[in-house]
């Protein structure tokens, strides 16, 4: 099976005339269309089999048409190396982290009042909106707080209220100057002015937030119900905690960039609520499918404490994709070994950080050497439990290090 380990969304171009737009990536497979140079096509993703194969998408005829071509008929392909490799980190959940543990120190100081601690523990365990609902009453008492209003707007953004998030973050702004908070604010009113997605579903375990006018009532219930299904069966593997519902929100292509700040290569990202770009317009199809299951599991790996440090970027990513239904090709692997064997690959403890300024070549060996660890970690701790290494982890460096020399780095 062809593993799509790199995916992005980015207008390019074919370059010559008469190239074939074929059902596979060999060139023994059926060529479904032929396309003039300067057609506009939408790449999907990149194939991680080292074929250099894109799946796309082209006009043909007034009909979409979703096919696969080699990366060096396209155009364009270099500026969108350029774009990829200075895209910032559009992750809230990231941009939080650190005001979340200064807030630790400020608040226990200047505050000290036992609910606002526990508030902060709840944002902390990804509970916002009890945390909201705490903070909501002590407004009153603690409005002119800059810090307070900090953490109120962060459990009322993480509870899916953005509106709300941006009142309070703006007062404590005009009462302290804070870089980071401005950063988040920023990206906030981004989100805020940009966002059509209105309607609303519940589910079991989720929330859904949809473009009403983008996707049909029947698609948002099978969407509900493949999240509720999808996090039974990883929280049974891995044991997710689940005090609340998790928020989605599926938009159209545009307006995922437009309120995300994503890169064009993106088409999900989970920021304390999953975010889905819908990739094959109002239909749920298999590539939706595989990106809210992936933004699932790393809303549950989220849940799970993971002690002083967030899961390592190979662990998450390694785990996504296995238990979206990515496969490694046995030529990926065999290159890996390789790879491997001339130092030419980082060792899985140096992939810890975020991934979003790799290269496209880079980043395609850190999404197989990440599935290939995670095939490593299911194939020789599933008796141990998968489960128990996430709720001890201060044994992952230790399984890190035996997973390095299993795959020969």
């Amino acid at each position: 099976m062809l593993v799509p380990l790199l995916f992005f969304v980015s207008a390019l171009a074919v370059k010559q005339d008469q190239t074939p737009l074929r059902a596979g990536c060999s060139a023994d497979d059926e060529v479904l269309a032929t396309l003039a140079a300067g057609a506009k096509l939408d790449v999907h993703y990149a194939i991680a089999d080292g074929s250099n194969c894109f799946s796309v998408t082209a006009t043909v005829d007034g009909k979409r048409v979703q096919g696969f071509m080699p990366g060096d008929a396209l155009t364009g392909v270099d500026a969108f190396e350029h774009e990829r490799a200075s895209a910032g980190d559009p992750e809230s959940i990231r941009m939080m982290a650190p005001m979340v543990e200064k807030l630790s120190k400020q608040l226990a100081a200047q505050i000290g009042d036992p609910d606002v601690v526990r508030a902060l523990e709840l944002v902390r365990a990804n509970q916002p909106a009890e945390a909201l609902r705490i903070l909501e009453p002590l407004e009153k008492k603690y409005g002119r707080d800059p810090n307070f209003l900090v953490l109120a707007g962060m459990a009322a953004y993480k509870s899916d209220n953005v509106r709300a998030a941006l009142d309070y973050w703006k007062r404590s702004l005009d009462l302290q100057p804070n870089d980071n908070l401005a950063a988040l604010y920023a990206k906030a009113t981004r989100e805020a002015s940009a966002d059509k997605s209105g309607e609303k579903l519940y589910g079991n375990r989720v929330l859904l937030r949809y473009e009403g006018e983008n996707l049909p009532p029947d698609t948002a219930r099978t969407v509900v119900a493949l999240l509720d299904t999808e996090f039974m069966r990883i929280s049974s593997q891995l044991g997710c905690p689940a005090e609340e519902k998790i928020v989605a929100i599926v938009q159209s292509r545009d307006a995922y960039y437009k309120t995300t700040g994503s890169a064009e290569w993106s088409d999900g990202q989970y920021d304390g609520r999953i975010h889905v770009a819908l990739l094959e317009g109002p239909n749920l199809g298999p590539e939706t499918r595989r990106t809210l299951t992936h933004e699932i599991v790393h809303a549950c790996l989220t849940n799970i404490p993971s002690g002083g440090t967030p899961w390592p970027s190979w662990l998450q990513e390694g785990i996504a994709q296995k238990l979206s239904g990515d496969r490694l090709p046995e030529p990926i692997r065999a290159q890996l070994k390789e790879m491997a064997a001339s130092h030419q690959i980082p060792k899985l403890e140096n992939l810890g950080g975020n991934w979003l300024r790799l290269n496209a070549t880079n980043a395609r060996v850190a999404y197989s050497l990440a599935l290939a660890a995670a095939d490593e970690l299911f194939a020789n701790y599933q008796n141990f439990g998968i489960r128990n290494i996430l709720n001890n982890p201060d044994r992952l460096p230790q399984i890190t290090m035996d997973l390095d020399k299993r795959l020969g780095l």
